[in-house]
């Protein structure tokens, strides 16, 4: 059994006429002859059987024909994969989480695809379960080529860009005493119940550290993973929180207090895996994005 004794196949499968099938194929017909010969006797069941002057598949020759198709169509987005990297192109596997791949990524992908020399990249975006220790891991496994992520993980394993997002803000509902100030300093919370991110939360160590700064432990009266959770349930009278700044806030029924003391900056980093060997599209908009990241308002 041959690649083209599989093609030969399909063809024929297609046409139902040996003829036909020879004709596109551009080979003659004791050649395809010969072939389903050949792979009626590997595989020990007959493909085709008569119907006047054409074929027409067995029972057999049906299922064959599912798996030869399938099988060819995976061999053909692989060839034409590694043809698109040998000619400059290829395939970029990215990981994000949602925040940053509902603007930022996208913006970068595009500025990217504008660059002369780049127009035949494809990009796949995956948010894997949004976590950015699920996405890291994905990248430790080679299973993306980098991914863009609010902590930076292992530094002996993951080669990292760190660029600068919109900061933390303390989040309170209307009637609560701190609703009435322009902003806050991180002191001035303690009093007050939190809706915190979990432990399983990716934005967790970048709060706790604000915590630790200012040598104190915030009241936690509930935990949950996603950003926009802690708000809603902020809105609701469950507690203040501290959240990134991001315009949906504005969609909530919330007092929005900026932080000044200490300093509620916030980073996000692109990581790679350090032993990996990029493809060379991947390679260029990583490179393409240390350059442009630091310019950014992410």
């Amino acid at each position: 059994m041959n690649l083209d004794h599989l093609r030969y196949f399909k063809t024929i499968a297609e046409c139902e006429h040996y003829g036909r099938a020879a004709e596109i194929l551009h080979v003659s017909q004791p050649n395809l002859n010969y072939a389903v010969t050949q792979l009626e006797s590997e595989l020990g069941v007959p493909l085709f059987e008569k119907a006047g002057r054409n074929v027409r598949l067995t029972r057999y020759g049906r299922l064959f024909l599912q798996s030869v198709t399938e099988s060819l169509q995976k061999l053909d987005e692989s060839t034409r994969a590694l043809q698109e990297l040998g000619t400059g192109g290829g395939l970029v596997l990215l990981g994000s989480i949602r925040k940053l791949a509902a603007q930022t990524v996208p913006e970068l992908m595009h500025g990217f695809l504008a660059q002369p020399g780049q127009e035949c990249v494809r990009f796949e975006l995956h948010t894997e379960s949004g976590f950015s220790r699920d996405l890291l891991q994905a990248v430790a496994e080679e299973r993306l080529d980098m991914a863009f992520v609010s902590h930076p993980g292992d530094p002996t394993v993951f080669e990292c860009l760190p660029f600068k997002r919109s900061p933390f803000v303390v989040v309170v509902p209307p009637g609560h005493p701190l609703a009435e100030k322009e902003s806050v300093t991180l002191t001035e919370t303690l009093p007050y119940p939190y809706v915190y991110f979990s432990k399983r939360g990716g934005l967790r160590p970048a709060v706790d550290a604000m915590f630790r700064a200012i040598g104190a432990q915030p009241k936690i009266a509930y935990e949950t993973e996603e950003d926009t959770v802690v708000a809603g349930m902020a809105s609701a009278g469950f507690g203040i929180a501290i959240v990134p700044d991001h315009p949906v806030l504005r969609c909530l029924d919330l007092k929005i207090l900026p932080i000044t003391a200490p300093d509620p900056g916030r980073t996000a980093y692109l990581c790679r895996k350090r032993s990996a060997q990029l493809p060379e599209a991947a390679s260029c908009f990583y490179q393409y994005c240390a350059e442009t990241l630091p310019e950014k308002n992410c």
